[in-house]
């Protein structure tokens, strides 16, 4: 049985020993490091780091007690290091707070396979995101998904029909189809269909390419 390596980072023990709990009964064996502040986070992973030993995944809360003397003064900073030293480890980011300014200056930055509101879960959806991340998907507790789809809307400059036409493409409705769900013109779905395009697509790309780019900003 492959053994996974864990770090689990927040500043409440009850709450890691939950963490813990919450995994133990994972159908993988894994090995788990914890630590309650970012110096000691920092400790060990320096450690791990020298004896080329990486983190399989890493759960980090956001607020934490700094370490000043290495600039690390949150559990963003330790994502940081962490992606540094070991570039395959999967980041999921947990946090008290939904603030837009919080969760997407996060997302930005980091771009985390995870991110969860702690508020969003129980030990039993705890245990499914873990499995999702480890699967190689990504997984936004319910609470991060609207904080973010509503940053996005308003930045990406989207409307309830632009959001009805990305649906319809994530079906594999074809664009001449459209006007059958919608009621607008082909012309007219045709001209939202390309601005979509070129706020999400940075190169050439057809209707699963936009699809795909709307799923990894989380807009579908």
């Amino acid at each position: 049985m492959t053994t996974s390596s864990l770090l689990i980072v927040d500043d409440h023990p009850m709450v890691i020993d939950g963490y813990i709990n919450a995994l133990s009964n994972h159908d993988a064996a894994i090995d788990f490091t914890t630590a309650n502040s970012c110096q000691k986070a920092y400790l060990k992973i320096t450690e791990r780091y020298v004896s080329q030993k990486a983190f399989h995944a890493a759960f980090l809360d956001i607020s934490l007690p700094p370490y000043p003397i290495k600039q690390i003064n949150t559990g963003l900073d330790l994502a940081k290091l962490i992606r540094s030293y070991f570039p395959l480890c999967k980041i999921i980011l947990l946090t008290m707070h939904s603030e837009s300014l919080i969760v997407n200056n996060a997302i930005q930055e980091l771009n985390p396979e995870g991110f969860v509101l702690k508020n969003d879960i129980d030990s039993n959806s705890f245990k499914e995101a873990y499995q999702c991340i480890i699967n190689g998907e990504t997984f936004y507790s319910a609470t991060i998904q609207k904080v973010r789809k509503e940053f996005l809307t308003e930045k990406l400059d989207f409307d309830a029909m632009d959001y009805q036409i990305l649906a319809l493409l994530a079906q594999k409705v074809k664009t001449k189809d459209m006007p059958k769900y919608l009621n607008l013109s082909l012309s007219a779905i045709e001209k939202r269909k390309v601005h979509i395009k070129n706020v999400l697509l940075k190169e050439k790309g057809g209707s699963q390419e936009i699809v795909a780019a709307a799923k990894r900003i989380g807009l579908l």
